[in-house]
């Protein structure tokens, strides 16, 4: 298969021009082959004000290599000849459109050409906006390829009967896939993320016990802050800097800015300085609320799409966490001879004293989940997602007080009349491009709520019956 390949060890007397070029990821083909107009395309891929062009400033370096991954993936594609027998030696220099819109897009959205397809043999269609931005980037990319050269008649069509014939093997594998023997055991490994909707939240005593199963110290303080901040789990790594250290910020990291230095310096809580993004309010704020109108301590954090917003925590986590840098973080730096001007500012270390990963994350909640044994299986993501239901509830139940409604349960009327305005706070909390996105989350609390009364009423609709 194709694979994104990260250069290395590069020469140090380069103009800014080749080092831009040489810092771009490429792909290496499964026969070791280098697709020279295709790489040359990743590193002169450019984007401004929306509109995609190779022709603009250069892209941020981590969105550079997720443009890479999105043309490798069909690349990959085009090696396989098992999806496209009819032209089983398709090389890229030889697509044409129709490969990608007919071939290609197709085997996603029949569900033929994803992960779990290919572990389980069960077919799993791609979420559409998935599906979209993975065909624009790779017509983005041959149409470029074109002008420049490196191909010819992209846009030439084939014959419809041809045409058919090279889709028949895709629809011919989703029909297999749909008639798969469902008790046939499936791959344990392959667990796919599932979407916020089809989520039942846990209860809480589920959650308690799920906490009381987790390592005392990181882990537990990490399902924390994503639970009561609402976290992603990598911006949970990137966005919780200690300040006072020295850092240095990692210029391929998920969340590149280029206000960032590319040197060390030294961290410090600001509202609005750049440069101090993700970085935790201080110990004094944690302590200090003189002069403070709210219980919470805000600062500013990036995420998904280098998205920037505000997060807010709340001063007894905020102290809880300076509890923990001043407890198990210092006699884990002790344990392991790291100096205090050698530390990480990263809050959350490991056994070693090294930045915790979003993997040990998550295998710290799957330990815990299996532990715990309480019928729920806590991720990161169910966390967040916790957050988000009971943020609504909490949120709506307040703003119905304020226009004098001071019923002490959540009602349906109350979401009806209040939980828009909610909807619009929670968005920004949880860095959602899309209102839509998060009104998922609105529309599930209101069929729970509306849900309970329901069957509260056929319960006792039930019980009469008996009588």
């Amino acid at each position: 298969m194709a694979t994104v390949c990260m250069p290395k060890h590069l020469p140090k007397r380069l103009t800014p021009q080749q080092r831009s070029l040489a810092e771009s990821p490429y792909i290496r083909l499964a026969n070791d082959d280098y697709p020279d107009g295709v790489n040359h395309y990743i590193a002169a891929r450019r984007k401004r004000k929306g509109k995609k062009s190779a022709h603009k400033r250069p892209l941020r370096p981590r969105s550079r290599k997720a443009v890479a991954e999105k043309v490798c993936n069909f690349l990959t594609f085009t090696e396989t000849p098992e999806m496209h027998p009819s032209v089983p030696n398709l090389h890229w220099q030889d697509v044409k459109e129709w490969h990608v819109t007919h071939l290609y897009e197709n085997a996603m959205r029949l569900g033929i050409w994803s992960q779990q397809y290919f572990l389980t043999g069960e077919a799993s269609p791609l979420e559409a906006e998935t599906i979209d931005d993975r065909v624009y980037e790779v017509l983005e990319c041959f149409k470029w390829l074109e002008e420049n050269g490196y191909i010819s008649n992209f846009h030439e069509e084939g014959t419809l009967a041809f045409i058919e014939e090279s889709y028949r093997p895709i629809s011919s594998r989703h029909k297999a896939a749909n008639l798969r023997d469902l008790d046939e055991p499936q791959d344990a490994n392959f667990t796919p993320r599932q979407s916020p909707g089809s989520l039942i939240p846990p209860t809480r005593e589920q959650h308690v016990s799920f906490l009381a199963a987790l390592t005392p110290g990181t882990h537990r303080l990490a399902a924390v802050l994503i639970y009561e901040i609402g976290f992603r789990v990598s911006e949970l790594i990137e966005d919780t800097l200690l300040p006072g250290l020295v850092h240095t910020r990692d210029q391929d990291a998920l969340f590149h800015l280029p206000t960032w230095p590319n040197r060390p310096y030294l961290l410090n809580w600001s509202a609005n300085d750049d440069k101090m993004i993700g970085v935790l309010p201080t110990r004094e704020q944690a302590w200090n609320s003189i002069g403070r109108d709210t219980t919470d301590c805000p600062y500013r954090i990036v995420g998904k799409g280098l998205v920037i917003r505000r997060v807010d925590v709340n001063v007894a986590t905020a102290q809880s966490i300076y509890r923990y840098v001043d407890g198990p973080r210092s006699a884990n730096l002790r344990r392991n001879g790291r100096l205090s001007g050698e530390q990480p500012a990263q809050l959350l270390l490991n056994r070693f004293g090294e930045p915790l990963s979003v993997h040990a994350v998550q295998d710290a909640f799957r330990r815990a989940s299996i532990k715990a044994d309480c019928g729920y299986r806590f991720t990161a993501h169910v966390l967040r997602h916790m957050f988000a239901c009971d943020f609504l509830r909490a949120a709506t139940l307040a703003r119905a007080k304020q226009f004098g409604d001071f019923s002490p349960d959540l009602t349906f009327e109350m979401l009806e009349k209040h939980g828009d305005a909610v909807v619009n706070v929670l968005q920004k909390r949880l860095g959602h491009a899309l209102r839509e996105t998060t009104l998922i989350y609105l529309e599930q609390v209101k069929l729970s709520t509306l849900g309970l009364a329901h069957t509260i009423s056929w319960n006792d609709h039930l019980d009469g019956d008996e009588d």
